[in-house]
């Protein structure tokens, strides 16, 4: 705990009225709002401009709804059974989750699309298996989801953007930092915050906050260490942001929160919540299991070359049940899909751009031995595994783990193996929270003048419903922005420093130039924040003659390496629709709209003048 009546020659180097640590979507949400009171904020993430947003940025983009709150809530106590969680905040969670349509609508300015309304749109089939995630628990016909749009896919970062947005209108109130880190909270004499001790271009600089302090700095899922302490994981690889290391933890225990759920994560991906393998520091894709990936002569083995779970069995955020129970099953650093040559003709069938990337480093042998020996595993142990799923698969019944006998054929011939890695997508542990969104101490008394929202310390007990966490972020994001900024404006008795220019907000309009036959395109659909880019046209024929990326801020390994390519394509081609580039599909797309609204531009003054 820093007390800073305890230090002596304290200085404060800046004030505002709340400090929202974690610019995800809670911490956009919580500011907005807050902003919205009157009040000054100071917005900060650890993450570089570009790659802010937290695991809202990469999810599913999918918000918890309903019309029947009364039956929502016997499906939610369902998904929380045997675990207890208080009943004012299930109510208050049920509460907003039944106004979700008109909260979307009110003050996200978007028409919500309702999967209910639209059961066979292309985009609800796309994730019918979640829609409910438990249909056999009572209520679930009362779940709804929404989507910002009615677009053909859920994964284009559209909800992101439109929180982002809405920071952005009021940055006359809003401050934002990027690359800056919290370090410590500080409280008075009487155990109030008082404020946030923040690193920032190299300095420690001494925040003061008037009103409070709002936590949503996210989980811990890039901590290994963390992940190894509560999850039980050896190693696990993300596949959202990679910057979440457990900040809203480590903050508040120094100022004595209590904290809960930290055993608690959601998965998804291949199987149970699988990712192809990556290198150290890479995200994992967050891909979906296809029919040709456990039906037929296909199975997982773990580290040891044995199976270890029902491959045909449905995924429910990474949960698979065991004797009445949806559990995570055990992890172990590394998996292998093992298939042979007659299910590679299959699965080269799926247009799937990640899994054909993954079976370009796929292992392939003549004999199980020759595998074995490739994935540094026990030929003895893979021979036994295989030649019992093979038994199994002739007598028509999995033994081991329930496999239906329809998805199951005996191997044969030639063998592949492809890494799997065990994945994550969001912890929802951290400190504990009331229906008010404050933060409470070991006494489940509120810390005063701290509250928290978002991922770090969800209501999330037990089972996970897809589209819960979006929906919990945007509840208890507005009612900690709207309580921490009704608080009184406190006075500070010490010094206030010069920081040097450093308090000043990141984020700032640019200017660009044009000159003669130079247009300029923007499209804020990538999957970082805004891509700009300027055409340049030879002035008779209207030919494309450069395209200059400006300003961008996509995926390194992946949206990065498109921008190199995508220009010279759209030259070559004298067009905006040129083809996509492997995995980076959402930064294709974003590319090429900012393209076509620079090249709109030349079409108009063509009209005009003519």
């Amino acid at each position: 705990m820093m007390q800073i009546s305890a230090i002596k020659d304290f200085v404060w180097h800046g004030v505002f009225d709340v400090i929202v640590i974690g610019f995800g979507g809670a911490g956009a949400t919580s500011a907005r709002f807050a902003a919205d009171q009157g009040s000054k904020v100071l917005l900060l993430d650890v993450a570089p401009a570009g790659h802010e947003g937290g695991n809202t940025r990469y999810c599913g983009q999918l918000i918890g709804g309903t019309k029947d709150a009364a039956n929502f809530q016997c499906y939610y106590e369902h998904l929380a059974a045997p675990f207890k969680l208080d009943q004012e905040l299930i109510t208050t969670f049920t509460k907003g989750v039944s106004e979700m349509e008109n909260y979307l609508s009110r003050y996200l300015s978007v028409t919500p699309f309702s999967f209910q309304a639209h059961r066979n749109h292309e985009t609800v089939q796309s994730v019918a298996a979640d829609f409910p995630d438990y249909p056999e628990y009572p209520g679930a016909d009362a779940y709804d989801l929404f989507t910002v749009h009615a677009g053909r896919t859920i994964e284009d970062g559209a909800f992101w953007t439109q929180l982002r947005a809405k920071v952005l209108e009021r940055l006359d109130r809003i401050t934002i930092w990027y690359s800056s880190r919290a370090i410590h909270l500080m409280q008075d004499e009487t155990g109030a915050v008082a404020g946030v001790q923040v690193e920032r271009s190299g300095r420690r600089l001494n925040l003061f906050a008037r009103q409070g302090v709002v936590l949503t700095a996210g989980g811990f899922e890039n901590d290994q260490t963390k992940i190894q302490d509560n999850l039980g994981i050896p190693q696990i690889v993300p596949m959202g942001t990679l910057y979440n290391r457990g900040d809203s933890i480590r903050l508040s225990q120094e100022v004595g929160a209590d904290q809960w759920h930290n055993t608690i994560y959601n998965s998804g991906g291949i199987y149970h919540g699988l990712t192809y393998a990556v290198s150290g520091g890479e995200r994992g894709r967050l891909t979906y299991t296809w029919p040709e990936l456990y039906t037929g002569s296909v199975f997982v083995i773990g580290a040891d070359g044995t199976r270890y779970f029902n491959e045909a069995e449905h995924s429910r955020a990474g949960y698979l049940f065991r004797h009445g129970a949806g559990r995570h099953p055990t992890q172990t650093t590394h998996s292998w899909i093992i298939f042979d040559e007659h299910q590679l003709a299959k699965i080269n069938t799926v247009d799937d751009e990640q899994l054909h990337d993954a079976l370009s480093s796929a292992k392939v042998a003549e004999s199980a031995a020759k595998l074995a020996e490739q994935l540094g595993i026990d030929p003895i142990t893979l021979s036994q595994t295989i030649r019992e799923f093979n038994e199994q698969a002739t007598l028509g019944h999995d033994y081991a783990y329930g496999r239906s006998n329809d998805t199951m054929a005996p191997l044969s011939g030639q063998l592949h193996a492809v890494k799997l890695q065990p994945a994550i997508l969001n912890t929802q542990g951290g400190p504990r929270r009331n229906e008010q969104a404050q933060i409470l101490n070991s006494h489940n008394q509120p810390i005063p003048r701290l509250y928290g929202a978002g991922e770090a310390g969800s209501i999330t007990v037990n089972q996970y419903q897809a589209g819960q966490d979006l929906a919990e972020l945007l509840i208890f994001g507005k009612i900690a922005g709207d309580n921490v900024a009704q608080l009184s404006r406190r006075e500070i008795n010490e010094p206030v420093r010069d920081a040097g220019g450093l308090l000043e907000s990141d984020e700032v309009e640019k200017q660009y130039e044009t000159g003669p036959n130079q247009y300029l395109g923007v499209s804020t659909n990538g999957m970082g924040n805004k891509l700009v880019v300027r055409v340049t046209v030879e002035p008779v024929s209207s030919r494309i003659m450069d395209v200059e990326v400006l300003e961008q801020s996509e995926t390194e390994n992946i949206g990065q390496s498109a921008l190199q390519i995508l220009p010279k394509e759209v030259v070559a081609k004298n067009s905006a629709d040129v083809d996509g580039v492997t995995g980076a599909s959402t930064t294709v797309t974003a590319f090429k709209e900012a393209v076509g609204a620079a090249l709109e531009q030349v079409v108009q003054k063509t009209e005009k003048e003519n």
